[in-house]
């Protein structure tokens, strides 16, 4: 056959055996009963001949698919394999650090975590944009370190530390089995990189939760309504906002003012009940009637639960616009329980199961009482506390 054109491939007919043209020295092309055109080089080495598979027509057009015959064919000339060549090639290829983090995570962490979201928004957030395409053997510490130094700049040096955990856990995975001699992070400290993390106290005072209640209820900005009502709800019932996030509406019965979070979304790995006041029975109904999904908290489409990121996000918007010192969702969780203590006196022990905290292993082992009526008792006073508070008529009074 002459020599390989566009026009010639693209006008090949398809017959009910699959066929090859060759343009010679091996250079050939397979058409296939459904239509497929496959670029291969055919030779022989050591006696044995090899179909080896370039690519297929038309993702890979007439010129690359002979500039990689021409490229094997000079491999093949030199006296060499081929097919071990671009084997080896692809080895090389994907011996990066995206590849290992990406079956660590697929080995190990998805079966061993029971909340593996987190490692998995590191990696693709922070790791494979970063040193995703590093390979192995020649990522160094300071690589490292220079990659953790990007996202300290972006004012996340928790998050830098975290991350920093999570590389030293896919390196010692490598090590173990055999893919590395020695880890590259095993001399980083995380205090040399985020610093050291002291435990936060930070908690909304009275007056900052009515700025912040008043402001969502104002029309001065653009937060959606899962994003607005996610605020009140942690606010008002204490949850992980994980725990929210991931909610179905399944798991809501709002006859019994009953929320009952499975074992797989806790981050205690045990199922956890939560009373619901009126007033977050209101602002969950408020989500479904207005958006139909399966999740208590849906995306825009409502095909899916609300990002992980939204959340932070939109609290961060926040505080470019309120004179609040800075505050996360997480602080949302410990006002509830600060406010619980501090202004309705309620036992602390009641507090810690409304938490959803396991118990010290002594108390654990004698007390099994959920406390579900106190905890229903103080879950109504804080939702009646907070009306009162902010003293909104378009609310729903918690009577």
């Amino acid at each position: 056959m002459e020599k390989f054109t566009h026009n010639k491939i693209a006008n090949l007919n398809t017959l009910a055996k699959r066929y090859h043209v060759n343009e010679g020295n091996g250079f050939c092309l397979r058409v296939s009963p459904k239509g497929t055109k496959t670029w291969f080089y055919r030779y022989k080495f050591d006696g044995k001949e090899t179909w080896l598979t370039i690519g297929h027509f038309p993702v890979m057009g007439v010129a690359e698919a002979r500039k990689t015959f021409n490229d094997l064919w000079e491999i093949r000339k030199s006296g060499k394999n081929p097919e071990v060549i671009v084997q080896q090639k692809q080895l090389q290829k994907n011996n990066n650090l995206k590849t290992l983090v990406t079956e660590w995570y697929s080995n190990y962490i998805e079966k061993h975590r029971k909340q593996p979201q987190q490692i998995k928004q590191q990696i693709d957030s922070d790791i494979i944009p970063l040193l995703g395409k590093m390979e192995l053997e020649t990522i160094q510490a300071r690589d490292i370190t220079k990659a953790l130094d990007t996202i300290v700049k972006r004012g996340s040096p928790v998050h830098a530390n975290k991350v920093l955990s999570t590389l030293k856990q896919a390196f010692s995975y490598a090590v173990s089995r055999g893919e590395l001699m020695l880890n590259p992070t095993i001399n980083i400290r995380a205090r040399d990189i985020g610093g050291i993390e002291k435990p936060r106290e930070r908690n909304l005072t009275l007056d900052e939760i009515k700025i912040l209640w008043f402001f969502l209820d104002s029309d001065n900005h653009s937060i959606s309504l899962q994003i607005k009502n996610a605020i009140k709800i942690i606010l008002l019932t204490g949850v992980r906002s994980g725990e929210l996030r991931l909610a179905k509406l399944s798991e809501f019965n709002f006859e019994q003012s009953l929320w009952t979070i499975p074992a797989e979304h806790s981050k205690t790995g045990l199922v956890m009940k939560i009373h619901l006041c009126p007033l977050v029975k209101y602002l969950l109904l408020e989500i479904k009637q207005q958006i139909k999904s399966e999740y208590a908290l849906p995306s825009t489409d409502g095909t899916s639960p609300l990002s992980d990121k939204s959340l932070p996000k939109a609290v961060r918007r926040i505080q470019d616009r309120l004179e609040i010192p800075q505050w996360t969702p997480h602080d949302l969780r410990r006002t509830f329980a600060t406010q619980l203590g501090e202004m309705l006196h309620i036992d602390p022990v009641v507090i810690e199961k409304c938490l959803g905290h396991k118990m010290p292993k002594i108390m654990a082992t004698y007390n099994k009482n959920e406390m579900l009526p106190q905890r229903k008792e103080a879950l109504n006073l804080w939702g009646q506390y907070i009306q009162d508070l902010v003293n909104n008529e378009n609310l729903l009074a918690c009577a």
